[in-house]
């Protein structure tokens, strides 16, 4: 067997799930495909476009299309040596991407011998057939067709390969160069992986080697070689990538969900002796008593460091006595070094089988990040959920739910298929599988930036002039997007928001007036990508204006109205309000500052208030104060001779000015207040104002005794 590290590795939980609001998949929209009643009709889905002209309904006698979605039946058969009846045509469907292949396959199609006696036997071998794009079976290609059947004609018995079950699982490796089949049922259920292709013109230059290569050994087809246990079912689920484990290197990913009793994932190269075997470079080991680890699983980019990673499904791990049902495991490349790498578990709810269904949908908010979306079938009490995340370079963040009980249908999220644009506004969209015999397409919103921008013809506002200060300001929105060539949005302009909530007066209104004294809005037009579009609004201070100190804030705000009708048709489908991104602050805040005398350059006072305090006696009827005498520190006042006690207290600034400083004193009542004293040579804009037993005075460099 080959050298391979195993990891079993500690997991970071993060528990609970908030039904989150709509991002860019459309909801309003929704396209839904319905087949015949029972037959499992978006039981599996692929995204598939032709690039030449051709009729978008094409009816074989193999095959019936349904818009993007393909559904197979085979009724041509050879009784003598195969069955085709309940072979499940269709429990995979892959597509190269538009104008390449499709992958097509029958897990349960049967090899049949001695037909008609006593003897007759039948292998479950699986069969995959190759179509060109436009889904007929081109016979110049070597690739076209159903020769895609490789247990065939070996050794017979389920521990060898007659349960084979060719194409439970099935996909084209991201290079385009090979094909890749799962058969769960070789080898006593242990499992199989084949990777090969089919290219006569590499025959034609001599060039032999390039596979097939196998679990097992193609050649040697011994079962020892197979990296799992008996009844693992590798293969079940299959990915690849070459940016896994070595910068270009292919990888395959194949899930094993019953290997050891809690599921693997085997990551598989190329053997480097051996030409016709792969081998198992490194085997993530799923946590959890049947739980499934590796039903279904995705290879992406999650936070664009150029590595793939890994999101792995495990539908039914649950935790004992725990609103859990179902997982996935997120695991981050770390350069290739899997065995360094702890995965984090993101789990469902109770009963959900949240996992069941894994699928890069590409970046569908182009972010950068790939994204992808997890069906949780049997959640919302079998009506079915799917959930989107989206990549970041911290990881998964949750994103957007989509609910089967929108559509009236149960399982709604068995089956997903995505990263691919069907509507051409270059945002890859998501099909969504039920087994209510019937599928919905969600289109991807465009997703777009405005940029707003506050200036002003004058930053800043004098202290000295404040109260016939008048000034305008100019927004400036900015648009950043795709697709759409102009748009429509309102904004809003607020002033004074913090002083509305606290019911004060603003220190502002608009010029002219408007309706509200607090904000302006109106509707501006942007005309295109990297456009500019302008809104000035005058601003007139308030009279008996008494905080200077503060900035005037200003909010700027926008949403987005329809798109604009000059846009230009570009299908039959409707088309979709974009929105606006939320990775963006959806407020821009600007403060019109006040100058202030004695500060640095930034209009902010660096100021250092220090305080110094004493107690007096005063000559009766005399403003004459005398220190009290002191022990060890402490003054000490006889109530004999002394009728009338003074607090004397100093503030100094030793640094920038302080503006609105405030000195607030209180007093015992057993101590009557009579007066406030300011000394000579103080500012008279200290003022003192007294509340009982309190006193509020506000500071100048001042000096103030307390009667």
């Amino acid at each position: 067997m080959g050298s391979y590290r195993t990891l079993t590795l500690p997991l970071l939980s993060l528990l609970g799930w908030t039904l989150i609001s709509a991002f860019n998949l459309d909801t309003d929209n929704v396209i839904r495909k319905t087949g015949d009643a029972n037959s499992l009709f978006g039981f599996s889905l692929a995204m598939h476009r032709q690039l030449r002209p051709a009729d978008k309904r094409i009816y074989q006698k193999m095959c019936n299309v349904l818009s993007n979605f393909i559904f197979f039946s085979w009724n041509l058969e050879n009784l003598e040596t195969e069955n085709k009846q309940n072979q499940w045509m269709g429990v995979t469907v892959q597509s190269q991407g538009p104008g390449g292949k499709i992958l097509v396959c029958a897990h349960r199609y049967q090899r049949r011998l001695f037909v008609d006696s006593v003897q007759e036997l039948r292998d479950i071998t699986g069969r995959c057939y190759v179509l060109s794009e436009d889904l007929t079976i081109n016979n110049t290609s070597d690739e076209d067709g159903g020769d895609w059947m490789f247990c065939k004609g070996r050794n017979r018995g389920h521990e060898r390969f007659g349960s084979c079950q060719q194409g439970l699982s099935a996909t084209f490796t991201k290079d385009y160069h090979y094909l890749v089949f799962g058969a769960p049922g070789a080898y006593n259920w242990k499992g199989v992986v084949r990777m090969e292709q089919k290219n006569s013109s590499l025959w034609d230059e001599n060039i032999y080697d390039d596979g097939p290569y196998e679990v097992g050994d193609e050649g040697r087809l011994d079962p020892d070689l197979v990296p799992v246990p008996a009844n693992s079912y590798l293969g079940f689920s299959l990915d690849s990538g070459k940016m896994l484990t070595k910068r270009g290197q292919l990888t395959i990913v194949a899930g094993a969900p019953r290997a050891n009793h809690s599921g693997a994932v085997v990551l598989l190269k190329k053997d480097d002796v051996k030409p016709s075997m792969m081998t198992a470079e490194y085997i993530l080991e799923g946590a959890g008593l049947a739980s499934s680890f590796g039903y279904d699983l995705a290879v992406l980019d999650i936070n664009g460091d150029g590595w793939q990673d890994i999101v792995v499904g495990a539908p039914q791990y649950f935790i004992k006595d725990g609103y859990i049902g179902g997982a996935i495991y997120v695991y981050l490349n770390e350069e290739g070094a899997w065995d360094k790498i702890t995965p984090k578990r993101i789990e469902g709810a109770a009963d959900s089988m949240f996992g069941l269904a894994v699928e890069n949908m590409g970046d569908v908010n182009l972010d950068g990040y790939h994204d992808v979306a997890v069906g949780a079938p049997y959640d919302s009490n079998g009506a079915g959920n799917v959930y989107i995340f989206h990549g970041s370079p911290q990881g998964l963040k949750k994103a957007q739910v989509l609910g089967g009980q929108d559509h009236n249908v149960k399982l709604f999220g068995y089956s997903l298929a995505g990263n691919m644009d069907l509507d051409r506004n270059n945002y890859p969209d998501l099909a969504i599988g039920s087994l209510s015999d019937s599928v919905f397409v969600y289109r991807a919103r465009s997703v777009i930036s405005i940029e707003k921008t506050v200036n002003y013809y004058s930053v800043i506002v004098h202290l000295c002039c404040a109260e016939s200060y008048h000034c305008k300001q100019m927004t400036t929105f900015g648009l950043t997007m795709s697709f759409f060539p102009s748009l429509e949005v309102k904004y809003s302009i607020k002033v004074e928001s913090e002083r509305k909530k606290l019911n004060l007066p603003s220190r502002v209104i608009f010029n002219p007036r408007s309706a509200n004294d607090y904000e302006s809005t109106g509707v501006v037009e942007l005309k295109g990508q990297g456009t500019e579009s302008c809104v000035t609004r005058g601003l007139r201070l308030q009279e008996t204006l008494r905080d200077k100190l503060r900035g005037i804030p200003i909010e700027v705000s926008v949403e987005i109205l329809k798109p604009s009708t000059r846009r230009k048709r570009q299908s039959a489908l409707p088309n979709l309000l974009p929105i606006l991104d939320t990775n963006q602050d959806a407020t821009t805040l600007t403060k019109v500052q006040f100058i202030k005398e004695g500060c640095g350059a930034d209009h902010v006072c660096q100021s250092d208030l220090q305080l110094q305090y004493k107690f007096h006696t005063r000559e009766p009827n005399r403003d004459i104060f005398h220190p009290l005498p002191e022990e060890n520190g402490v003054p000490i006042l006889s109530l004999s001779d002394q009728k009338d006690i003074a607090l004397e207290i100093k503030v100094a600034n030793q640094g920038e000015d302080a503006y609105e400083a405030q000195l607030s004193s209180s007093f015992p009542k057993s101590l009557s207040y009579s007066a406030v004293r300011i000394q000579s040579g103080v500012s008279s804009a200290a003022r003192c104002l007294t509340y009982d037993q309190l006193i509020y005075c506000s500071l100048f460099l001042l000096s103030l005794i307390f009667l």
